[in-house]
């Protein structure tokens, strides 16, 4: 009973101890944030370069300007990148990556140096795409007479160990919440042949529909994984901690350079 009433009495003493601790969350330096991509399209490649802002503040991330930025690959091929607007890169010359080719991306900004290396695999063979009227939806669709189902078939290949990233837009315009979803996912959930997997978003009568699919690496994938754990987390009480995002950049920047083929395919809903 003692042992208890000491326990009580400890417990009592902590939920009535209060002191406000303030906490310096404006001193940290700010870091190099990069979103680069190199893919098999032959056209220039971009890098955008930012810096991260201090913590609860509001607006635009500032942009890094000055700074050098090229890629080169194990083929002694060297791509300079020159600045088109602020934080905004681009090559000098348009040029397509090759699968099995290993691209650095080097940058140097504000006096210090960094770089990220990835190899690009190979593309994706895609068979073709349909569609059809979504019964449920069109009862009551979401988005006004958005009710048609774009399908997707493609063979993927059980010999290799994959990863994909996807984009799906809709007229021209890449639909994924303003930045706040991204769609990927490794191999073993696609089970070898896919016959007809749902486009996550519908489409109405005469609208364009695009998908594009990306041939990621593990670690990309395990960037977009950690990065979507992110923006999933609500701050609730069973939300889990916070992740640092995994990034292939050294010298402290953080974000990814990605290298992947890329795989297109589109059609018109016209009934």
């Amino acid at each position: 009973m003692k042992n208890i009433l000491f326990a009580l009495l400890a417990l009592l003493s902590l939920l009535a101890c209060e002191k406000t601790i303030e906490l310096d969350v404006q001193q940290l330096e700010a870091i190099l944030i990069v979103e680069g991509r190199v893919s098999n399209q032959y056209q220039q490649h971009g890098v955008k370069l930012t810096k991260s802002r201090p913590f609860g503040s509001t607006g635009k991330a500032p942009t890094v300007s000055g700074a050098l930025v090229l890629v080169k690959d194990d083929a002694n091929h060297e791509f300079r990148f020159v600045e088109k607007e602020p934080g905004w890169y681009v090559s000098e010359q348009a040029f397509a990556g090759m699968s099995g080719r290993t691209y650095t991306l080097i940058i140097e900004a504000d006096g210090k140096s960094y770089q990220a290396t990835e190899k690009m695999n190979s593309i994706v063979t895609q068979d073709s795409l349909s569609y059809r009227i979504d019964e449920e939806e069109m009862k009551d669709p979401a988005d006004s007479a958005r009710f048609y189902e774009v399908l997707l078939y493609v063979k993927e290949p059980q010999e290799t160990e994959d990863y994909y990233l996807f984009n799906f837009y809709r007229n021209g315009k890449l639909e994924n919440d303003e930045g706040r979803t991204i769609y990927f996912s490794e191999d073993k959930l696609l089970n070898g042949r896919v016959d007809g997997l749902p486009f996550p978003i519908y489409y109405a009568k005469e609208d364009e529909a695009k998908i594009e699919i990306y041939n990621i690496s593990r670690n990309a994938f395990r960037f977009y994984s950690d990065l979507a754990a992110n923006l999933g987390n609500d701050g609730g009480m069973f939300s889990g901690q916070p992740a640092n995002v995994y990034t292939n950049l050294s010298g402290g920047a953080r974000g990814y350079f990605l290298v992947a083929p890329v795989a297109s395919a589109s059609l018109k809903v016209e009934r």
